[in-house]
């Protein structure tokens, strides 16, 4: 190895380095591991993965732009190819809240239960995986706060459209008393249902895009791994400094093209139907 080429592998480590130290700075994560195997840690791994890809990159390549976009691809790649996980999250909760729905509808229509406060507590044993953690919260928090408060956070803490339904029918009726609680809730969970079978369609659709971007992706390294190791005259342009600009605008532009279509893969966020009650005492 010459000293040229020395003094630029130690460069690319400086520099590689110093990116994840401000990646893991800006994120509010540390350099050194936890003693526990904390997501925080995770992420560190990941930076340092990020690094020591920069560097190979760094001594195969010698070009200082592609040892940078190798760092930002270990980095964000990951997120960018996500996005499924959330989809199949905000389903399984859709899921979730249809059936519990429906569990509260009967417990009140058989008289297993004579109170929308009974009613929660008994299905509490029955409640769904998905909305377990947010059951058991909202029975606790029911005797000390009261059955409308409790709800009100439940619905934040679900964070889903239907929650706030929901919560705004066992409010009502915790409010106004009242036949027809059971009607209302079964009326409510056949159409979360239908709100279920639409979330799997449109997540049907939704990865569609992603697929291709992992296609895109993986198809774009294979090509340009092979011709750095294979081809190297055809992209000998690159090895001046003029080269390494152009370089470097081929990959922001590349980056932003996977960010756009990551971005078209992304759910929308729904807007909050339950917001805090006024200082009137209203529901809005």
């Amino acid at each position: 190895m010459t000293a040229g080429t020395l003094l630029l592998t130690l460069s690319g480590l400086v520099l590689s380095t110093g990116l994840v130290g401000i990646v893991v700075a800006a994120r509010g994560g540390h350099l050194l591991p936890s003693p526990r195997p904390t997501a925080r840690w995770r992420y560190t791994r990941l930076h340092l993965g990020a690094c020591a890809a920069g560097v190979l990159v760094l001594l195969v390549s010698g070009w200082p732009v592609a040892a940078l976009a190798a760092v930002g691809a270990t980095v964000f790649l990951p997120q960018l190819f996500g996005g499924a996980k959330a989809s199949r999250r905000a389903i399984a909760t859709a899921d979730a809240l249809s059936d519990w729905t429906r569990r509260l509808a009967d417990l009140i229509s058989s008289g297993a239960a004579g109170s929308t406060r009974e009613a929660i507590r008994r299905s509490l044993d029955s409640a769904p995986a998905a909305i377990h953690p947010a059951v058991t919260d909202l029975v606790t928090r029911m005797v000390p706060q009261g059955v409308e408060p409790a709800l009100r956070q439940f619905a934040r803490d679900v964070d889903d459209p239907a929650a706030d339904k929901i919560a705004m029918v066992l409010i009502l009726r915790e409010r106004n008393g009242g036949p027809g609680l059971a009607e209302v809730l079964t009326a409510l969970a056949v159409d979360l249902d239908e709100r279920s079978r639409m979330l799997r369609e449109v997540e049907a659709e939704r990865a569609k895009p992603r697929s291709n971007m992992r296609t895109i992706v993986i198809t774009t390294l294979i090509l340009v791994a092979g011709m750095v190791l294979f081809a190297r005259t055809f992209l000998s342009g690159y090895s001046t400094a003029v080269g390494q600009v152009a370089l470097l605008a081929d990959f922001a532009l590349f980056g932003t093209a996977l960010r756009w279509m990551r971005r078209l893969s992304d759910p929308p966020t729904a807007p909050r139907v339950l917001m805090d009650a006024a200082p009137a005492g209203g529901v809005r």
